[in-house]
């Protein structure tokens, strides 16, 4: 297992680091991040965006799962001395969404780093309620990182 160098990140921490303004924030918390894994969790509130009588929708699950992988590349680039301006989900491969998390749920995000290279990240990532698996597969993002000058 990843050495894990932050645990337990509020949202209002996540929302200084990332350019997401809510109600666009789809997460409640990082529970874990380290160099390679981020893991994320999520309420399913009624009354909130993208929530109806049957839970949150599909989209939403997979912008839950994308806004766990900016939260880590929002603290990759810190540790570098850098800023998130920006991010975008450029591609989704073998994604399976099994169902979707229904009002009370939580949802826990696991999101494994497999390779950074010049603001691009390819992440295998898995939702789970309880631990069954809700939705999983591979995300790719861009991220736009400010780095303070020497």
């Amino acid at each position: 297992m990843p050495r894990v160098y932050y645990a337990g990140m509020d949202a209002d921490l996540f929302k200084q680091l990332i350019p997401h303004r809510p109600p666009m924030v789809l997460i409640d918390t990082v529970t874990e991040y380290g160099p390679v894994r981020i893991c994320a969790r999520r309420t399913v509130r009624e009354g909130e965006p993208f929530v109806g009588p049957d839970g949150l929708e599909d989209a939403a699950l997979l912008e839950v799962i994308a806004q766990t992988i900016a939260a880590g590349d929002a603290l990759y680039a810190r540790s570098k001395n850098g800023k998130v301006l920006r991010g975008y989900l450029t591609g989704l491969t073998g994604v399976k969404i099994h169902r979707r998390a229904a009002l009370g749920e939580v949802i826990d995000v696991q999101a494994d780093c497999l390779k950074r290279m010049d603001g691009m990240g390819l992440f295998d990532a898995r939702a789970e309620v309880a631990g069954e698996p809700i939705a999983e597969g591979r995300f790719k993002l861009f991220v736009d990182i400010e780095y303070a000058k020497p």
